[in-house]
Parts: structure tokens; C-alpha cells; sequence
């Protein structure tokens, strides 16, 4: 019989056992968060069944709801594989992988002093603006879609509607449905319980788990993670299969989604951007006041922008998106930092039958940005000051934090996907210096390469 420190235990009624699996199973099933396991199929037994729950089903055959405990996140089918390999990455602990260093600085210091606060080029395109949202004047509603119209090659506005056929003006726009808005597309409202769980984003939780040796410690957590780019200039500076890595500024953090939110991907990456704004004091960052915007808040800058006729079609396309889960995406979000006079530019990349594929056309643009952006050449890791960018794809949006050429000579993107936590064999690392032994199995939940990227072809991204 193991002895006792060997056991694990179920904090809530004491049931122990030498297997680790067998008790994370036991709470599932037992005393399921909310008070229904997902893993416990009253009708059909097949795992059809199980990814099926939560609402999404016959009426929406390209979606299901994530079997994960917690999770709630509504997903593409094609999505389905890589989400739950993600899940199971989150919930890594590396207390094994690492051996802490003395070295005669902190890599906090060492990676700090590397990066300059200086503007980058991109968001150096228009003077900053103090006046307060509510006052805008006149001048700056022009402005604000002079500033829209450039980048997105907008023609001026007719005095008078061109004609069509059938009497119809040409321009109108659709009302757009499920494909595009995703499974909430028709909400007029999205439930109370929502609206109380979204009022906590930010807040610092105490939560308790598991450890190793079967004892319950407290631990703190938050869905705005800081600091994750120093650990991660690290590794790539560890990894002997990355040959080099650009990094964009160390003030992004990473959001990720509150348990049980659903799929709010885009306005996560609107907060990313906005942490680098509110980090080097950018163009805007009056705007928000050193605070990363809310969900609620971004849903109304979005809509200003449309009352600016800035995207206004957006309204019509979603029928109005204030206190919904309908999802947006890279013209919302443009529409909202235009609106704020934050200097910005939509690229779009799509694979053509004889042509370079659009994974392709994405690398390149990245790798240039990244490029463009650096001023010294002779690190693995080149730290810039450069803004993260907003990274589109079919059914998901994540934030693009740095670019990496592989020894294979391979690309990957470096991402922070709102759609998963750190683990905490990365949090952990937080303000430390240190050596990992396997830092290409931490970096795997960062790393978008061509095998990921190569099922869509199409992408777009906002810098």
C-alpha cells in the first residue's frame, strides 16, 4: 500500500487513491463544477454525444461545444483536435522541467533594457488626441474616416446612389448569419449570468488545486497575464530548433477568456492590442484611460465607429452587436482604433489557384513587419518595440506576438490565443532567469506553423 503523501485526495469528500487520473476523474463525475458533468451522457453514449451538449447541434452542423469541463467555448468541427490538444497544454505543470540559474541579473532587467518604449512607425502616422470620447468634435469625426478610408481604400461618397438592377441601390449590404456572426448570430441580449461573469474580467481569483502530492494549495490567477514575453524570449533562446525569433514589445499581455465565456476571441485581441497602447503610453492611450477596455466598452466603441459612418455597414451586417456574443472581426476592430484616431491597417491574404498560398503570403508579411521593425540583427532572439498584430483566420482570431525561423527552415508565428491560459510551467517563470529542459514542449501552445495554418486559405491581420 503507498504511504499517505503519495495519495492523492478528493478535497470534497475525502476519497483517495494512488492514481492521478482516477480522482480527476472521480471530481468530474461526482462533484462536477455547476452540478452536471459533461462526461456523464444521459441518452447516447458515443462521443458524438458528448462534444454535441451545450445547444449546438442538428441546427448548427459546423459548430460544437467543447467536451472540456468549464470550457464553454463554441467551435468549428475543424477547430475541434487542436482545441482540445490546447486544453490539455493549459493544464501542464512544470515542476520537473526547469532548473533555476544565479546569473548576476534578473531577465526581467536583462529583457526590459533590450526593448525601447520608443513610438514604432505604425502608430506614429497621426497626432495624439486628448479630447475626451464623448467630445469629439466635427474636425476629428472627419478625421477619423479619412483615417479609415486610407488604409481600407475606401472611394468617397457619392452625392447621389448609383442605380442597379431592379430599381436596387448598388452597396446594399446582407444581414450576415451563423457562418459569420457565429451560433449567437440572432441575440438580442446575451443572459444575465454572462453579463455578471464579463463584470470580473481582470480580477485576480484565488482558486484551489491539486498538487502532485494529492494536498490543495491556493493559487492566484487572472485572465490579463503579464510578463509571458520575457519567459518566452527565453525559451526561443533555449530552443536549439529555432535558428532565430522576433518578439514585439513586452507590455502585451496576454487575455485570455473567463471560464464559461464562450467565444469572445476578437474583443480578447482588441485588449492585447490595447495593453501594448495603454504599456507605451501610444497614440490613443488617453482613450482608455491606462485601463484595458472591457467587452462592454469595446462593443461601444464599435458602435460610435459606425456612428461615425466609419464600417457602418457593420450595423447592418450584425444587426447591432451592444450586450451580444455575436462575433467580430478585423473591420470591427479597425473601425474601433480609427475611431479613436489610432493609426492602423488591414492587410488580407488569400491562396490562389496559381499563385503563392495565403499561409505563405502571411509569413512574409509578418516576417517583414517584424524586419522592418528591428534594429539590431546579431541576437537569436531580437527583441523589438513593435505592437502585437490581430491575427485572423476562419472562425478564430488570436494575437500575433513575434515571428520564428526554425533550424528545418520552416516559419512559425508566435501567438498568445485568447482562447487558453498560461500554464503554470509558464507562469511560474514569470521574473526569473532560468533553463529549461524542454522548451520546444512549452513554446508547442505559442507556436502556429505551417501544419496549423495550411487547413484555411485565407487570413487577414491588423497592424
Amino acid at each position: 500500500m503507498p504511504v499517505m503523501d503519495e495519495l492523492f485526495s478528493c478535497p470534497f469528500c475525502g476519497l483517495q487513491t494512488d492514481n492521478g487520473y482516477q480522482i480527476m476523474l472521480h471530481m468530474e463525475e461526482q462533484h462536477p463544477e455547476g452540478g452536471q458533468s459533461p462526461f456523464i451522457v444521459k441518452d447516447d453514449s458515443s462521443v458524438a454525444a458528448v462534444i454535441s451538449m451545450g445547444g449546438v447541434g442538428d441546427n448548427d452542423p459546423d459548430f460544437t461545444s467543447c467536451p472540456i469541463n468549464g470550457c464553454g467555448e463554441i467551435i468549428l468541427f475543424t477547430e475541434l483536435d487542436n482545441h482540445i490538444e490546447m486544453h490539455d497544454m493549459e493544464g501542464q505543470d512544470g515542476d520537473q522541467e526547469t532548473t533555476t540559474t544565479p546569473r548576476e541579473y534578473e531577465m526581467n532587467n536583462v529583457v526590459r533594457g533590450s526593448f525601447d518604449t520608443t513610438l514604432s512607425y505604425e502608430l506614429r502616422n497621426l497626432p495624439v488626441q486628448s479630447s475626451p470620447l464623448e467630445n469629439a468634435s466635427s474636425e476629428r469625426k472627419e478625421s477619423a474616416k479619412e483615417t479609415w478610408k486610407a488604409p481600407m481604400k475606401m472611394p468617397e461618397r457619392s452625392t447621389r446612389p448609383a442605380s442597379a438592377p431592379n430599381g436596387q441601390t448598388s452597396g446594399t449590404h446582407r444581414r450576415l448569419g451563423k457562418s459569420e456572426l457565429g451560433p449567437y448570430a440572432n441575440e438580442n441580449q446575451m443572459p444575465p449570468w454572462l453579463v455578471k461573469l464579463l463584470e470580473s474580467d481582470g480580477e485576480v481569483k484565488i482558486t484551489n488545486r491539486m498538487s502532485p502530492t494529492g494536498k490543495l494549495k491556493k493559487v492566484k490567477s487572472t485572465n490579463h497575464t503579464e510578463d509571458i514575453l520575457p519567459v518566452l524570449a527565453q525559451l526561443l533562446d533555449q530552443d536549439h530548433s529555432t535558428r532565430y525569433a522576433y518578439l514585439c514589445h513586452p507590455s502585451v499581455k496576454h487575455v485570455s477568456k473567463l471560464k464559461r465565456e464562450g467565444g469572445f476571441c476578437g474583443y480578447r485581441n482588441i485588449q492585447m492590442l490595447s495593453s501594448y497602447i495603454n504599456g507605451v503610453e501610444s497614440q490613443g492611450y488617453q482613450c482608455f484611460d491606462g485601463k484595458v477596455p472591457t467587452i462592454f466598452e469595446i462593443q461601444d466603441y464599435i458602435e460610435y465607429a459606425w456612428d461615425l459612418d466609419i464600417n457602418s455597414q457593420g450595423r447592418i451586417e450584425t444587426g447591432g452587436i451592444r450586450g451580444t456574443r455575436k462575433y467580430i472581426g478585423t473591420p470591427d476592430a479597425q473601425a474601433m482604433f480609427c475611431s479613436l484616431e489610432i493609426a492602423c491597417e488591414a492587410q488580407a491574404f488569400k491562396s490562389k489557384r496559381h499563385g503563392p498560398s495565403a499561409h505563405d503570403l502571411l509569413f512574409q508579411a509578418v516576417e517583414n513587419y517584424f524586419v522592418n521593425g528591428c534594429t539590431t540583427f546579431d541576437k537569436k532572439v531580437r527583441l523589438t518595440s513593435l505592437p502585437p498584430l490581430y491575427f485572423q483566420q476562419p472562425g478564430h482570431s488570436m494575437t500575433i506576438v513575434g515571428m520564428e525561423r526554425r533550424m528545418d527552415g520552416s516559419k512559425t508565428l508566435v501567438v498568445f490565443d485568447p482562447m487558453f491560459h498560461d500554464a503554470s510551467n509558464v507562469t511560474k517563470l514569470v521574473g526569473q532567469a532560468f533553463i529549461h529542459r524542454d522548451p520546444g514542449g512549452v513554446l508547442k501552445a505559442y507556436r502556429r506553423g505551417l501544419k496549423y495554418l495550411i487547413k484555411y486559405n485565407e487570413f487577414e491581420i491588423l497592424k
